[in-house]
């Protein structure tokens, strides 16, 4: 008897075993190959509710498994499993990357191919690939102007260590209205002369804003906090009214700062990750990098606090009130950009300017001379004569 029981245990098993091999199989005919309800009835000679029956034995035998949720009504995207290994492989190597930094990258090596953003983010939480981080959010007060090119946001980021590169400061121009960026850039000081070079960069590019928005710093305000600095007199002559921010409190720029948190998130990571692999990578380099990423982030990424969640330059540019105006006289950038400064010719005919020699036309030796410093050089002079040209610049 108990032989005959055991017998009949194993065949019950062996039964079992082969009616879940055969869910298993239909699950694999209906989701894989597209084969229809009808069809697969038709097949298998059994009636259409048999087959719906099967299938939702099949669904919870897989859910429970996979320890994933149910699946949504509608027949899923295949996604070949080449994409979802290397989407393991790209949040592996780099696990603070988010769902959307992952996408751009596969989105260069799959372009005909590439999952949706939800559903790479889906997929990196089902897989237990979240990155938490332990920093507390803030919350920002919010306003927001209705027309683009009404006001700008221009800031400094805190000092950012990139390998050996080593200190680096970003500077930026947000638009208000769009969240557009409308000029960014690393430089390795927080000078008021590099404020001057990216408020140039965007006015350039992109017209003159109503107002400009920025905080109580040096670069901005002196020390008495009146408006006599350099960049208060360009924005004079450009016709930009400058307005500054409540003393220590950086939520007036809630969506700039807010952007420099999405540049640590989203390129910082990956940025100082290629510098470490890449000794040879220079700050222009760098900042090409970030140029590349600026112009993404504005054309491709939705913003989730936009109308429909567009990209930032949909607004920018599409907005039918956008306020534009362009530079109507040209604009002497050098009396604006350059530095002056006092120097004494060594008996070599030389001179030391920030660690750096340059050398002097015979028959100055222990002379004062003026050192004019513009973007990309340097010129000498002797009362008022120019001596000699150098070509300079920050490597």
């Amino acid at each position: 008897m108990l032989n005959y029981s055991i017998k009949g245990e194993l065949i019950i098993k062996m039964k079992k075993s082969k009616k879940k091999e055969l869910h298993e199989k239909l699950r694999e005919i209906y989701y894989n190959q597209g084969l229809s309800i009808e069809n697969i009835a038709i097949q298998v000679n059994k009636h259409i509710r048999t087959i719906y029956r099967w299938l939702n034995i099949a669904n919870q035998e897989f859910s429970t498994v996979s320890h994933k949720s149910k699946r949504k009504t509608g027949r899923p995207k295949r996604i070949p499993t080449e994409i979802l290994n290397h989407i393991i492989e790209i949040k592996t190597e780099l696990p603070q990357r988010s769902a959307p930094l992952v996408h751009k990258k596969l989105k260069n090596e799959f372009p005909d191919a590439c999952p949706s953003i939800s559903f790479i983010r889906k997929f990196i939480r089902d897989q237990g690939l979240t990155y938490k981080s332990t920093d507390r959010k803030q919350g920002y007060i919010h306003f927001q102007r209705k027309r683009p090119n009404d006001l700008w946001q221009i800031d400094i980021a805190g000092v950012q260590t990139v390998g050996h590169l080593k200190q680096v400061y970003l500077i930026a121009l947000l638009d208000d209205c769009s969240r557009f960026v409308v000029a960014a850039r690393y430089f390795k000081d927080q000078k008021g002369m590099n404020v001057i070079k990216i408020i140039r960069d965007g006015v350039l590019g992109h017209g003159r804003p109503n107002e400009i928005l920025a905080d109580n710093g040096a670069q901005f305000r002196n020390v008495l906090g009146d408006l006599g600095t350099k960049y208060s007199r360009l924005l004079k002559s450009l016709g930009i009214k400058p307005i500054f921010a409540k003393p220590y409190h950086p939520q007036t720029k809630g969506k700039l700062e807010r952007w420099f948190g999405t540049v640590k998130q989203m390129f910082l990571i990956e940025a100082r990750f290629f510098v470490k692999h890449n000794p040879e990578c220079t700050l222009a380099k760098f900042n090409q990098m970030l140029e590349e990423w600026v112009k993404w982030y504005n054309s491709e990424k939705p913003h989730r606090n936009l109308p429909n969640k567009c990209p930032p330059a949909k607004i920018f540019f599409e907005t039918e009130e956008r306020i534009f105006r362009p530079l109507q006289a040209k604009v002497n950038w050098n009396r604006w950009l350059h530095e002056l400064a006092q120097r004494k010719v060594n008996k070599y005919n030389e001179i030391h300017y920030k660690s750096q020699l340059f050398s002097v036309p015979p028959g100055y030796s222990g002379s004062k001379i003026d050192v004019i410093e513009y973007e990309d050089k340097i010129e000498i002079y002797f009362k008022e004569n120019l001596l000699i040209p150098h070509s300079y610049g920050v490597i």
